[in-house]
């Protein structure tokens, strides 16, 4: 019978600590919502930014304005899928820079620019091409589910 009432003690002791336990993921829960939405909309505003010097071809500064608000705002999950394709569209417009400079230096015979040069820089362009591609399709796909 003593071991009964000690094992009876024990299960309402589990049973008691378990919901202060849940009530304690509760208020953090709510916690991580507000620090997420607050970090979406920092977010979207370093995403407009991005954007900005994007549309100005500073394709450099677009990186690292991505990956910093990356770092900053690491909860932000919309706004990083987001950022995936503009990342990638910043690494396409420099990697299309590169091909027209190889392609110029190619035309104007420079000896240390070969045919094996032209086509790496075509298929780093098409890469991001079908890079770009793909993030849209999966990312339209996500949304309709």
């Amino acid at each position: 019978m003593k071991h009964f009432y000690i094992l009876l003690l024990a299960g309402i002791a589990f049973c008691g600590s378990c919901s202060f336990f849940e009530s304690k993921k509760e208020g953090k829960n709510e916690e991580y919502s507000e620090n997420r939405a607050r970090m979406e909309a920092e977010a979207q505003i370093r995403l407009a930014k991005a954007r900005l010097q994007m549309a100005q071809g500073d394709f450099e500064a677009t990186k690292a304005s991505i990956r910093q608000m990356r770092e900053d705002c690491y909860l932000a999950l919309a706004a990083r899928e987001e950022a995936i394709v503009l990342m990638d569209s910043a690494d396409l417009k420099i990697a299309q820079q590169e091909l027209a400079q190889v392609d110029s230096l190619l035309l104007a015979g420079v000896d240390s620019i070969k045919q094996e040069d032209f086509d790496e820089a075509c298929r780093k362009v098409q890469f991001y091409e079908r890079k770009i591609q793909h993030d849209k399709e999966r990312i339209s796909g996500e949304k309709k589910k």
